[in-house]
């Protein structure tokens, strides 16, 4: 699967949101850090194409464009004095984009400490059954009385508890 940040369309968009009071042709078509090939080009030239035209015909259902012709000769796409920007929609889109990766993110973190939080209480529990057990075999002892303890303990008890009286 293709690497999203990768996209010619995110690419494109991260490089136009650098211009927020719009960008020319030249400053995407032409930028070196986008390093676009041909067929990238004109895929790009049929988006500005498009956003003239809309501006032409005040039609905004006319083509496909994430451009929006602000001022220039609309007449020509690829004409230095024109300056455009991203429509609302194309902004929108790239902020849902952004919060989708930022909620992967945070899934696989999630996923992460809750593994690591099973692994604790599976932990938890063995020792909380191991240690009554070890301190039932190594802790305690038998208590073995013989006769003259024994006869000495129940005298004590017999005169600490007096006879009641009948």
């Amino acid at each position: 699967m293709k690497d999203p940040e990768k996209s010619l369309y995110v690419k494109v968009i991260e490089t136009a949101l650098k211009y927020p009071d719009g960008f020319k042709y030249s400053d995407i078509v032409n930028n070196k850090e986008l390093g676009l090939k041909d067929w990238e080009k004109s895929i790009l030239n049929r988006y500005f194409y498009d956003a003239c035209e809309r501006y032409n015909y005040k039609d905004n259902t006319k083509g496909e464009t994430i451009f929006l012709f602000i001022y220039g000769n609309y007449n020509k796409s690829n004409s230095p004095e024109n300056i455009y920007t991203l429509t609302f929609d194309t902004e929108f889109t790239f902020i849902d984009f952004q919060e989708l990766k930022f909620a992967r993110k945070n899934a696989q973190e999630a996923r992460k400490m809750s593994t690591w939080a099973i692994g604790l209480s599976i932990f938890a529990i063995l020792v909380s059954i191991l240690v009554p057990l070890g301190v039932a075999y190594f802790m305690t002892q038998n208590v073995v009385l013989d006769n003259d303890q024994f006869q000495t303990i129940k005298e004590s008890m017999d005169s600490f508890i007096a006879p009641r009286p009948k």
